[in-house]
């Protein structure tokens, strides 16, 4: 699956999902279990180097895998910390995209590409919250 539809995917599963709670630890253990339910392989801290770790790396399951995927939660909106964490994610080879994912649709980062890696926003639970 080729990014943009890879990066599709997972933003439709993750504002499709309901998060009984938004606190950074809770939103990353949601988003594993979505991501895995609905067949992705996943790697939780993946290990980028430098110290740096990737909250959640996304795939497609062998012999599929044609990009894999930096899922980054970021509810409190996108700071000068996490920006600069996102150009060193995106310079990774492993990392084909990158998918922000937010609480509220106001807290969207601008920048669509970080070092010519695509990145798109996922707000939490917004289609789940939407059909509720």
């Amino acid at each position: 699956m080729h990014v943009e539809l890879l990066t599709q995917r997972v933003v439709e599963l993750i504002e499709g999902s309901a998060f009984p709670h938004l606190d950074h630890r809770s939103v990353l253990a949601a988003l594993a279990l979505v991501l895995a339910g609905a067949g992705l392989v996943i790697v939780r801290d993946y290990a980028l180097g430098g110290g740096d770790r990737l909250p959640l790396l996304v795939a497609e399951p062998f012999p599929r895998v044609e990009a894999s995927l930096g899922v980054v939660p970021a509810l409190g909106g996108v700071d000068d910390e996490l920006g600069a964490r996102l150009v060193r994610y995106a310079q990774h080879p492993a990392v084909d995209g990158l998918v922000v994912v937010n609480a509220f649709p106001d807290l969207i980062p601008r920048p669509r590409f970080v070092d010519g890696i695509p990145v798109r926003t996922a707000v939490a639970g917004a289609r789940a919250e939407s059909d509720a």
